[in-house]
């Protein structure tokens, strides 16, 4: 009995995983670790730039634009997240010569809401963003303009993003998911139940 109730326990205060980026593909370059900025002038490319950011982080009154799940930018239903989280940043600024940047994103986690206005994007740099990269907080022209989108559907966003130059338009969107257990948390918990289960035998 003692031998169940320490494993069911271990697994009980097993850490979730770092919820990450899996998999990208199109116009797309995963970064490693945070950048150091994604002000204006600072991360430009022909491709989007995507980083992972807080992981495992208690979110309390986080507004996201748009709440769905499948959603998208278009006819988005805001709402107010509380609880654990993780958050993932992508960023497009173009060179001279590029025009826009399309592709996907797949993360481990399920998304659970996704900030692509200005003032949503501003209100949760503290909060969601990486505490190594300087964010254009309060810059009018940072988030989703009239001709990029976005949408998603379980773990996978898809997006079409323009700003051709010269433009100071800067496509950026902030994308939360469900933090996601360890493989030893959900190992713990089989052991668990295979304990539980001979127990009764």
């Amino acid at each position: 009995m003692n031998r169940t109730l320490a494993i069911v326990a271990l697994a009980a205060f097993a850490a979730p995983a770092l919820a990450s980026i899996t998999s990208f593909s199109g116009s797309t370059t995963l970064l490693g670790s945070p950048p150091p900025a994604c002000t204006p002038g600072t991360l430009q490319g022909f491709n989007a730039h995507a980083w992972n950011e807080k992981q495992n982080t208690l979110f309390t009154n986080l507004f996201v634009d748009e709440s769905q799940n499948p959603g998208s930018n278009s006819g988005a239903i805001p709402a107010i997240l509380n609880g654990p989280f993780d958050s993932h940043f992508l960023h497009f600024e173009p060179l001279p010569g590029a025009i826009g940047a399309s592709g996907t994103l797949t993360f481990s986690g399920t998304i659970v809401g996704v900030m692509f206005v200005n003032t949503s994007l501003d209100n949760s740099d503290v909060m969601c963003g990486s505490n190594t990269t300087l964010y254009p907080t309060t810059y009018p022209l940072r988030g989703l303009n009239s001709a990029s989108t976005i949408s998603y559907t379980g773990n996978v966003l898809t997006f079409n993003l323009w700003a051709a130059v010269p433009t100071n338009d800067l496509a950026q969107v902030r994308i939360i998911t469900h933090p996601v257990p360890t493989p030893g948390a959900v190992a713990l918990l089989g052991l668990g139940g295979l304990a539980i289960a001979r127990r009764r035998r």
